[in-house]
């Protein structure tokens, strides 16, 4: 694993002279780009991430705030809702459990992602569609709905069904610049088996309605939940609008969701409030039964440029599952990270993770160290390097640690 840090070192040292020394003018989402006539830079601080103009942009349904309500006297151009992205991957990684390394190399075609009418229409309506062809058979309807919104610039209300992501954070809530999400957001809380949610990953359907009044924001939905599935004597779980048959029952009872964002400064400085509840079958270790899992995650996030070379984020999120003896048991998981802009789009950061699957249980605690640069440049290509160390505690057994190099290619047009 040593060449392979010297050669993340030596990618990543060039890809920051590249930065540094080449002009750009980038482009997150040409179509609104595009329709709009504006840098993406307008729109983001280091793309995927928001600023506030984006934030807002987004709410009101892929159009200004001020449009909310009037009659566009542009002429429509299907161009202006039309986008397409490819990613390709190049990794290396490393297991160790104790003595034991396995490694793994692989370069693929992550995923080529449509967006085939994402963007506002009408007075009121817009529409968000992304379907994502990747090395999985299955086609991912990741975004599939319909949103209202209606008000007026400070105050507007917004209503959307169909499939969506999780939700729409600001700040250390949104999207992050790097590759790799915090742990807690991509790990299922477990005590003796896998409680397969997570609060991001799984493109629900459901119903939303929201409001917006100045720099506050508040979102509730009704979700259709997750699915859990069987293949041998595998288990998985998948949801949103090409979910597999259930394995298990189904209760009929919807999962909800509540999330409010607040602003604190117009550069993705913000904190947020994030709630779910939600029910799901789980098996049985050792029987065909199933039992039911009542879940609730609560989390709270924050984050601040506190200088303009230093943009400093953070999360919690605590959890509470039922178990098949009908105890309950808790889990815990928080990070943080230091974000440097380098120039317009681009920065370089560490984030550092811990989760607690269970906190009932002794010696199972994952703790990790990302370090990225998230590079734009030539106008809609971006590259990010990501170099993540990652250590899981087994008990009495050995640890496990990880090490992986990520450099992801993409393309938007």
């Amino acid at each position: 694993m040593r060449r392979e840090a010297e050669t993340c070192v030596i990618l990543i040292l060039w890809i920051l002279f590249v930065c540094v020394f080449i002009t750009t003018s980038t482009r997150a989402m040409p179509m609104f780009a595009r329709k709009y006539g504006v840098p993406c830079s307008n729109c983001h601080t280091t793309a995927p991430r928001l600023n506030e103009t984006g934030y807002r942009f987004r709410a009101a349904g892929f159009r200004m705030p001020a449009e909310i309500g009037r009659k566009s006297e542009e002429k429509f151009d299907i161009y202006n809702y039309i986008s397409t992205r490819v990613q390709f991957r190049s990794s290396v990684s490393q297991s160790k459990v104790g003595p034991l390394k396995t490694t793994n190399h692989q370069t693929v075609l992550q995923a080529l992602e449509l967006y085939p009418f994402t963007g506002a229409w009408g007075k009121y309506f817009s529409s968000d569609i992304k379907i994502t062809f990747s090395d999985d058979p299955a086609v991912a309807i990741e975004n599939l709905y319909g949103k209202v919104n209606w008000g007026n610039e400070r105050r507007f209300f917004s209503g959307r069904i169909g499939f969506f992501h999780p939700y729409d954070g600001y700040g250390a809530a949104d999207s992050p610049a790097t590759i790799s999400r915090p742990l807690f957001q991509t790990t299922p809380a477990n005590f003796n088996q896998s409680t397969f949610f997570q609060t991001w990953g799984f493109d629900e359907g459901g119903a939303e309605i929201g409001f917006d009044s100045g720099h506050t924001s508040i979102r509730a939905a009704v979700l259709s939940g997750l699915v859990i599935n069987k293949e041998g004597d595998r288990f998985s779980a998948t949801a949103g609008a090409l979910a597999k048959p259930s394995a298990g029952p189904t209760y009929g009872a919807p999962d909800f969701q509540i999330f409010a964002n607040h602003v604190l400064n117009a550069e993705g400085g913000g904190v947020s409030f994030h709630y779910y509840h939600g029910n799901l079958a789980l098996p049985i270790a050792g029987t065909s039964g199933f039992f039911r899992n009542d879940f609730d995650r609560a989390a709270v996030y924050g984050s601040y440029p506190v200088a303009k070379r230093l943009h400093l984020f953070a999360g919690y999120q605590h959890g509470r599952d039922h178990a098949s003896d009908h105890t309950t048991f808790s889990s815990d998981g928080t990070f943080a990270e230091a974000n440097v802009p380098i120039k317009v789009m681009t920065s370089a950061g560490v984030r550092y993770d811990w989760f607690d699957p269970a906190r009932q249980k002794t010696g199972n605690e994952i703790s990790g160290i990302t370090a990225y640069l998230n590079a734009w440049f030539f106008k809609q290509l971006r590259i990010v390097a990501e170099y993540q160390h990652k250590s899981t505690k087994h008990g009495p057994a050995p640890s496990q640690t990880d090490d992986a190099f990520q450099l992801r290619v993409i393309y938007i047009k």
